[in-house]
């Protein structure tokens, strides 16, 4: 379970109708055909890496299997409606949200100690832990300044700031995990000014979220 906090709104449903349906999404990702994937290196230009971890190329610090699949990219949707039915019928009424990816780690995947540029908030709901609990990332506890682990456990969520809190994460189980992340801005904390410059801030790490569409376009003609 979530934070009580972030139970509150349209966002919060969305959340309780996510952690509810899990399955249903899962079986949906398991079922499309032909999938599309982005590479850290197209969306990790805006990540700090600490120095042990990144040296000088976009997507350095990751050491394994790490591939994203677009679900959105702003308000843009960026796979088929008739492939995720029921995901599609709960993002469209979750608001304030900037991108959307169902992030795939491999076996033996190790990304190193980072923070991202972008800001806002970070949700993340386990579809697949991979089996067994070898599989985590390491948050820094924002009252403590001590990293603290969490271990991904299938239908279950977590949500951090990962601008603010170092962060990596790991796989050392056998199977491929499987998670659905939503980059947004808290709705209880919403004013228009605040979300509109989170949302330029967020694009502009990118160099436009209409840069990455194109990137994402690009793999779907590979």
């Amino acid at each position: 379970m979530l934070h009580k906090s972030f139970y509150q709104g349209k966002q919060g449903e969305c959340f309780i109708q996510l952690e509810k349906y899990w399955s249903e999404i899962k079986h949906e990702f398991d079922s499309q055909s032909d999938k599309k994937f982005l590479e850290p290196e197209d969306f990790s230009d805006s990540v700090r890496g600490l120095p042990e971890d990144f040296e000088d190329r976009s997507g350095d610090y990751v050491h394994g299997e790490w591939q994203a699949l677009a679900v959105y990219i702003g308000e843009q949707e960026q796979q088929s409606f008739n492939d995720y039915p029921m995901l599609y019928s709960i993002l469209r009424k979750f608001p304030y949200k900037t991108n959307v990816a169902i992030m795939t780690v491999g076996p033996n995947t190790k990304i190193g100690n980072h923070t991202d540029n972008e800001g806002g908030w970070r949700y993340q709901l386990c579809l697949d832990d991979g089996g067994g609990v070898q599989s985590g990332m390491h948050v820094m506890n924002l009252e403590t300044r001590k990293q603290e682990l969490y271990t991904w456990k299938t239908g279950e969520a977590f949500i951090f700031q990962p601008d603010i809190q170092v962060h990596n994460g790991f796989n050392r189980n056998n199977s491929e995990r499987t998670t659905l992340l939503i980059d947004f801005y808290k709705e209880s904390l919403y004013t228009k000014d605040k979300f509109e410059k989170y949302y330029q801030h967020y694009s502009e790490c990118f160099e436009g979220l209409d840069n990455l569409v194109n990137v994402y376009e690009s793999r779907k003609q590979k």
